[in-house]
């Protein structure tokens, strides 16, 4: 069996790890920005001289502040579900609630998704995953629908779908008719 793969933009954590890596550069290209405003500064600067160079300047912090966290947080979020994908618990969680879905092709973003995934000792656990629902599966996620998943042994309440085994219901419904009307014929 081959190891599961978690791609990076099917989740929130790898869609905030691609804005960091599109800011950052962006900020490192303001520094230089700002570097050649101030080396072009006429001998005496005009107001209007100075204030270009404080805006180009203001635009580094912003950036950076922005941009290294999602980077550093989003690698280590995906870092970390991708680790769940190949060496969780499998398990059959059931949605709870389910927001951000869109049937539109164009349109489609990491949708937030709470689960109940049983816990190791009995009984269940809050897991909140976001992650691209694959668009033949749009139309039967709702809340109520048991999911394939897997979990982190050591903190149930980190999970990921594993979309691989998730199938529409009717198509569930439809194999076993169609398996025991084969089953019958030969």
């Amino acid at each position: 069996m081959t190891n599961p793969t978690l791609p990076a933009l099917q989740t929130g954590a790898g869609i905030a790890r691609l804005t960091g890596a599109i800011i950052t550069p962006i900020a490192l290209v303001m520094v230089g920005a700002t570097a050649l405003v101030w080396v072009s500064l006429p001998a005496v600067p005009s107001t209007d001289d100075w204030v270009t160079l404080a805006v180009t300047a203001a635009f580094v912090p912003v950036l950076a502040g922005i941009g290294l966290p999602l980077l550093v947080v989003g690698a280590r979020r995906l870092a970390r579900l991708r680790r769940v994908m190949r060496e969780g618990v499998p398990v059959a969680a059931v949605i709870t609630a389910i927001t951000g879905l869109s049937t539109d092709p164009d349109e489609r973003g990491a949708s937030r998704i709470d689960l109940a995934v049983p816990a190791p000792g009995g009984g269940t656990v809050n897991a909140r995953v976001r992650q691209v629902v694959p668009l033949p599966l749009v139309k039967f996620m709702a809340p109520g629908v048991r999911v394939p998943a897997r979990v982190d042994p050591a903190d149930p309440t980190v999970a990921v779908i594993d979309w691989r085994f998730a199938e529409p219901r009717e198509r569930i419904a439809g194999s076993v008719l169609f398996d025991l009307a084969a089953g019958l014929i030969s």
